[in-house]
């Protein structure tokens, strides 16, 4: 039996998909296959990822679907007992496979695990976000989290005072690096209508509601070149990410209160995209 289903989903990720490969290859401690799902790549991925046809699986979309539908495609054709969710501009460190692996076999009661985030200096990504509320959305909205970074109170939404160096359980973690008890999702795995953004975040908010565990794992770690992906197409990306958030709020606050208040937020978030996207257009600076 496999144990663990590497899925990596590529868009034109000719810069990064070899390091990343690479790195997967080299953990001959578990029992793995790497599932690739290409969302129909302009560049050269397709001809770089050739070069692994015979030791991983490649499934090429012959439109660009998005990333949930491409790692539901991904979940669907994966064997494993667990699914490691992985960005190509990710490289796993060494050991960190079967660590995850050992981790999840002995607390049957955690769903996904997330593993410590590295920037490629080495320095520590912040990885770790708690569910956003309207009070983060506000503190976004006007800036404040922005002007005020390690405020706990503005920024309370990236928890700027966690201790990186601890295993804790947590709300939310990114989706770059994502290990995931596969028996727990007997229906859907991600939900379509988060194509782009706000996919992980449903996908966590699902895993709390059914009682399972999400845990923060920092004796495994990847190094994430954060963002390389998006910066490509980012003017197209803000659009995305906010309908990403409007659709997360409809989806998960249900309450008469929540819908009055997504209803007054609107047209500030409405307005903030269009700022982003002008100050990205004419200034090549984003906020």
């Amino acid at each position: 039996m496999i144990d663990i289903s590497i899925i990596i989903v590529t868009y034109n990720s000719e810069e990064d998909i070899k390091g990343c490969l690479d790195s997967l290859l080299t953990e001959e401690s578990t029992r793995n296959e790497i599932i690739v799902v290409d969302n129909a790549s302009k560049d050269h991925t397709l001809d770089i990822i050739g070069q692994y046809k015979r030791r991983i699986t490649l499934v090429e979309c012959k439109e660009n679907f998005g990333y949930a539908q491409a790692n539901n495609i991904g979940f669907k054709k994966s064997t494993g007992k667990y699914v490691f969710l992985l960005n190509p501009d990710t490289v796993v460190i060494g050991g960190s496979l079967r660590k995850l692996f050992d981790y999840m076999e002995m607390n049957q009661d955690v769903i996904l695990l997330a593993p410590l985030v590295l920037n490629p200096d080495g320095s520590v990504q912040s990885s770790l976000r708690r569910f956003p509320d309207y009070r983060t959305l506000f503190f976004e909205l006007i800036g404040l989290s922005r002007i005020f970074p390690s405020s706990r109170i503005f920024n309370r939404w990236r928890i700027p005072d966690f201790n990186y160096k601890e295993i804790k359980d947590v709300e939310q973690p990114m989706g770059a690096a994502l290990f995931v008890r596969k028996s727990f999702f007997t229906d859907e795995f991600m939900d379509l209508r988060f194509s782009m953004f706000f996919n992980d975040v449903d996908l966590c908010t699902r895993v709390k509601e059914g009682k399972g565990r999400i845990v923060f794992f920092s004796d495994a770690s990847v190094i994430h070149s954060r963002g390389k992906s998006t910066a490509r197409v980012k003017e197209k990306m803000i659009p995305l990410h906010s309908k990403g958030l409007i659709l997360y709020f409809l989806k998960n606050r249900k309450s008469l209160l929540d819908k009055i208040l997504l209803y007054l937020f609107l047209p500030g978030i409405i307005i903030n995209t269009i700022l982003r996207v002008l100050l990205l257009r004419f200034f090549s600076k984003d906020f």
